[in-house]
């Protein structure tokens, strides 16, 4: 009973708040801009229809001016040096109501594919107390940070949707995309805790979860069709899910501190829709 009535209170508020920003002028800013940032992931790599790449579809549904500034095959290091460097790209950063960030894939996979299948076993076979790993995953930690203060500097109260990595290679039979998923395996929760650990240093900053939910879905499905048949890249599914995880995670941090009344109407009928579901 108490859901139900939880449910009802956030409809009713939001037809109260869609009423009100069909009134009063200005509530409603179509020119609000939504920032991209990453590798191919988010540049949508292999996909023939911008509109199936997930920041095109964020930024449809919600009104955005897109700004996809994502570069395939880049790394923490590549996307630290942009961000610093290109003119274009800070100014695009600098006046965002929103920026999502996708980014420390290939980090790892330069160090798979620079590899030979024998290195990558004797790195497996060392586990955590492989210096390889350890130099890894402290190189993202510290790029990671210094992204993240990059950004501040040149936008104090922008919302940052940073995205975990997921893992591509589950359910592959192709010998070396095993070993990769091994690997995987051996840094997964240092991933998670560095965005996560970042993350909770700003209140303006939230986890999209993208490795959680691709994990699952392959758990709950034993499916494959969420990436490209290059075993790397999000298929079309991949990135509508991509974009259900970002959006929810921006109705999240919004939720604290709405930039205008349409975003606040719409985001109180998401999080109603999903509460609904969820009975």
């Amino acid at each position: 009973m108490k859901n139900i009535i939880r449910n009802i209170f956030c409809i009713v508020m939001a037809l109260v708040f869609t009423v009100l920003s069909s009134t009063i002028v200005g509530a409603e800013d179509k020119t609000d801009k939504l920032v991209v940032l990453g590798d191919s992931i988010a540049y949508g790599y292999g996909i023939e229809s911008p509109r199936d790449i997930y920041g095109r579809i964020i930024a449809d549904e919600r009104d955005y001016r897109l700004f996809n500034d994502a570069v395939s095959g880049h790394t923490t290091t590549d996307l630290l040096e942009r961000i610093n460097k290109n003119t274009s790209v800070k100014n695009h950063i600098k006046d965002a109501e929103t920026i999502i960030i996708s980014i420390g894939g290939n980090d790892f996979l330069h160090l798979g594919y620079e590899s030979s299948l024998t290195e990558l076993l004797q790195i497996i076979s060392r586990g955590r107390d492989s210096e390889v790993i350890e130099n890894l995953v402290n190189t993202v930690k510290k790029n990671i940070h210094s992204i993240h203060e990059t950004i501040r500097e040149l936008n104090p109260n922008g919302k940052i949707i940073l995205q975990t990595v997921y893992n591509p290679f589950l359910g592959q039979e192709d010998r070396l995309t095993q070993v990769l998923n091994q690997l995987v395996q051996l840094f997964r929760q240092d991933y998670i805790d560095i965005y996560k650990n970042e993350s909770d240093t700003d209140s303006n900053m939230i986890i999209a979860d993208i490795e959680k939910t691709f994990r699952e879905y392959y758990e709950r499905t034993k499916t494959t069709e969420l990436v490209q048949s290059d075993f790397i890249h999000p298929s079309v599914k991949g990135h509508s899910l991509i974009a259900q995880v970002d959006e929810k995670a921006m109705d999240d941090i919004h939720r604290a501190g709405w930039t205008s009344v349409e975003k606040s109407s719409s985001a109180l009928l998401r999080f109603a829709e999903r509460n609904f579901a969820q009975e």
